[in-house]
């Protein structure tokens, strides 16, 4: 296998608002650590498959199809043969999605982010060699279900008994010698450790790439995020509500993550990818409630947020679309993504259609809004109700998702088995 890897900082040169949090916008104060973008190649005959990785809350999709475009024209790697995760540090600029500032602010961004990323492929382009690639998974219990019924209603709060993403998979490229060139490690939870911080960080995500990269000289390591719509840091819970950490804190939680997979590497605790590579991309239809005009004209005296919807509403789209893909690395090893902040009950749909096999499961692979399961759309709440509203859609997700979601994954996944 010809396996390639590379970095590259991503980290803004001008003064820029911070993103995260729709009530801070003002611009950063100082740089904490550097943010980065971060890719590797692995290539089988005439089969390959790239992954890039974000130290930023999330991007459009227009990013991501200016890096598929310029990856299928420079050297020929097909749109459904990349996979592109941001981690979601809400300690990182502000983009489109979050404040409606004049959009050559968001354009200069994009630039600059398509710049840096062509760099950094160019790079990994540059760096190949022979070698070979593993996956583990083990398990931790890092975050926390942040979704809680308070006198019938759903507030976002610690709720330390209810269902929690708890998987970790790691996947390892060695060369040829043995030395390990790339660690890209799939989780779930939100990079918000920090709180409204004004100084830019790549959260505990950064934190465990730097560790990784430093444990392993030579190496390139990267963050996937995975199911993170209602999982908060366990280490930002104190008791009935979620406190802001400091650096020291985030550092913590980050050497106990890198701790974790550095006793799977080191215990030889992983599998061999004897590689069959394939990939499919599709785009899921979610259909939207919409709520009457006249509810929005009300929350606009007071939510800014709703203005745009107002002025849009009468062509706005009552259907959401969902970019999502699946690449097959081996018979028994799939790594499957989605657009959107994805909720951990989704995530368990998508793992039944994938009942046997092993699964990496990224989310935020594009800024869209939460995608909820019927469930959580039942329950109203932030994620169910609130959130969709906020990203300018006419309505929250309409019951039936599930299904939707299911039948989309389940119908390429069989393309792939053809």
């Amino acid at each position: 296998m010809i396996i390639g890897t590379a970095k590259e900082m991503v980290t803004p040169h001008v003064l820029m608002k911070m993103g995260g949090y729709a009530a801070r916008t003002e611009p950063f104060e100082g740089i904490h650590d550097d943010l980065y973008v971060r890719s590797c190649l692995l290539k089988n005959e005439d089969k390959q498959i790239v992954i890039i990785s974000y130290d930023i809350i999330h991007f459009n999709y227009c990013l991501n199809k200016r890096i598929q475009d310029y990856l299928c024209d420079r050297y020929g790697v097909k749109k459904e043969e990349v996979l592109i995760s941001y981690s979601h540090t809400h300690a990182g600029p502000a983009i489109k999605h979050y404040h409606e500032d004049p959009e050559n602010e968001y354009t200069e961004l994009e630039n600059f982010l398509f710049e840096r990323t062509r760099c950094c492929i160019d790079k990994m382009f540059l760096n190949l060699f022979q070698g070979d690639a593993y996956y583990a998974k083990t398990t931790g219990d890092w975050n926390v279900n942040r979704r809680k019924k308070v006198n019938g209603n759903t507030v976002m709060a610690p709720n330390y008994e209810d269902i929690k993403d708890r998987e970790l998979w790691i996947l390892i490229l060695k060369d040829n010698a043995g030395k390990i060139r790339g660690i890209f490690y799939n989780y779930s939870c939100h990079a918000v450790t920090l709180g409204a911080t004004m100084y830019i960080s790549s959260e505990f995500p950064g934190r465990i790439n730097q560790l990784l990269d430093a444990a392993y000289y030579g190496c390139v390591s990267g963050f996937l995020q995975g199911s993170a719509g209602n999982m908060r840091p366990l280490i930002s819970a104190k008791g009935s509500k979620f406190s802001s950490c400091s650096f020291d804190e985030v550092d913590q939680m980050a050497v106990s993550i890198f701790m974790a997979i550095k006793n799977v590497i080191e215990r030889a605790e992983y599998k061999k990818i004897d590689p069959v590579f394939d990939a499919v991309s599709f785009v899921i239809p979610a259909v939207i409630d919409p709520l009457p005009k006249e509810f929005f004209e009300q929350m606009a005296e007071t939510r800014k947020a709703y203005k745009r919807t107002v002025e849009n509403y009468d062509t706005l789209s009552e259907t959401a679309n969902i970019h999502a893909g699946i690449v097959k690395m081996t018979d028994d090893l799939y790594f499957a993504y989605m657009g959107g902040e994805i909720c951990y009950e989704v995530k368990q749909i998508v793992q039944e259609v994938f009942e046997g096999k092993d699964l990496f499961f990224l989310g935020y692979h594009e800024a869209l809004t939460y995608i909820p399961s019927d469930k959580i759309i039942e329950e109203g709440g932030y994620e169910g109700k609130e959130a969709p509203l906020l990203s300018g859609f006419k309505g929250p997700f309409k019951k039936g998702i599930d299904e939707t979601i299911r039948k989309c994954f389940q119908e390429n996944y069989e393309r792939l088995q053809k």
